[in-house]
């Protein structure tokens, strides 16, 4: 189990009835098959009237809110929050716009977690420091968990156990046997077939991070294949518990589903859930406000805010928080990227400019917003240099482009 404070900012957001879907289906499997982490959540449960927790808190919506940014500083609010801190600051940047500050390649400081409810400012406070001493009283001692880099290649593809501990995936290879679990690493596949937990009585959730310019390929413990494209984590459990299957996916992955019918697979992504039985699909969520669903074969249900579509071979899902739109896609356009190409086709600059980070860990940078709707077709390799394909670019549109001393790519 994670031994930070992301766990309880989680329970704080179920209770607040602010969760989203996936993090909620991730919780629930913890308090589930977790004997901390349930300890945790039946202590903070207890913290507040069961019919605060039923209606949402809505007694205190009338109430003015205020910005804790603004309050003195002998204040005596939390501030700033702890799980704030605790975030990943390594998050991607597609591209930027020159008109932009060329320097912010660093992920703008959050305030949305910083507002809080005057009603409830000692409540919080109180709960904060209770949930902490109740998950130090049950916690049991363990290695702090090591970071998890996305956006360095050199630091390959990394494996993280329940304990925190990681292995470096692009190193170590063959036959590999950690505490209870035994599975191979070999040609940048991943097979956790065989594992000695009992399933019966627990499970071990691993966490697997493919950073920028790399992909890779898990077999599952049912079977089932998923590959993963670059800048993508995957979070699943060794075995399955209990009689589904689900794998929580941030980034693209493209996935074969191994027929079980007694055991649906679900596929949780931040805004939308996939249930299948035996198929093969792909997910895109690289855009956090669009999730894509492409289906090879088979059939997929998906769902999103209660709204439930069932997509046929040939179709892509595209789920928007406002609705889920049914399109034709093309394979060669949407898979190709298993094969390390992406096929473009009349596809906008700023889209290409999303790309590239991705495959070559780049940073890019529209020196003229003008140019961000000029069209493309053709290619990129992700085996080749990036030089082919901007001179390709270059040769047949208006755009040119160059990079800076600090490495960054411009468009112009």
């Amino acid at each position: 189990m994670r031994a930070n404070l992301k766990i309880q900012q989680l329970m704080m957001e179920k209770i607040g009835r602010v969760i989203d879907a996936a993090d909620e289906a991730y919780l629930d499997h913890l308090i589930e098959t977790d004997s901390v982490v349930a300890s945790v959540w039946h202590h903070t449960l207890q913290l507040y009237s069961t019919e605060d927790i039923e209606t949402g808190f809505d007694r205190f919506d009338h109430l003015q809110w205020e910005d804790i940014t603004t309050l003195p500083a002998d204040s005596n609010i939390p501030v700033p929050i702890p799980w704030e801190q605790d975030k990943q600051s390594d998050e991607l940047i597609p591209f930027l716009l020159q008109e932009e500050t060329p320097d912010a390649l660093q992920p703008a400081p959050t305030t949305a977690a910083q507002r809080i409810h005057p009603a409830i400012w000692p409540a919080a406070a109180a709960v904060l420091v209770a949930v902490i001493a109740a998950w130090w009283q049950f916690q049991p001692r363990q290695s702090v968990p090591q970071h998890l880099n996305l956006v360095d290649k050199k630091r390959g593809v990394q494996l993280q156990l329940a304990n925190g501990k990681v292995v470096n995936l692009s190193k170590d290879s063959g036959t590999i046997a950690l505490q209870q679990l035994h599975f191979t690493n070999s040609h940048k596949t991943l097979s956790l077939a065989t594992s000695t937990i009992d399933s019966s009585k627990r499970n071990e959730t691993l966490t697997l991070v493919v950073p920028v310019g790399l992909d890779y390929k898990v077999r599952l413990s049912d079977g089932s294949d998923v590959w993963l494209n670059s800048a993508t984590t995957m979070r699943f459990s060794v075995p399955f518990q209990g009689k589904i299957r689900e794998v929580f996916i941030e980034g693209e992955a493209f996935i074969h589903v191994a027929k079980d019918v007694n055991r649906p697979f679900f596929v949780h992504t931040a805004h939308s859930t996939v249930q299948v039985l035996g198929t093969s699909f792909n997910v895109n969520s690289y855009d956090n406000g669009t999730i894509k669903v492409s289906l090879v074969e088979g059939a997929v249900r998906m769902l999103e805010n209660g709204e439930e579509v069932t997509l046929k071979p040939g179709q892509q899902a595209i789920a928007t928080g406002k609705g889920i739109d049914i399109l034709p896609f093309d394979e060669t356009e949407e898979l190709s990227w298993r094969q390390g190409i992406f096929h473009f086709s009349n596809t906008s600059l700023a889209e290409i400019a999303s790309v590239l980070p991705r495959w070559f860990g780049i940073p890019v940078i529209m020196d003229n917003a003008r140019i961000a709707s000029e069209t493309f077709t053709g290619s990129l390799e992700r085996n080749q240099s990036i030089h082919i394909f901007l001179e390709n670019l270059k040769s047949t549109t208006t755009v040119d482009y160059y990079f800076d001393k600090n490495g960054r790519l411009h468009f112009k």
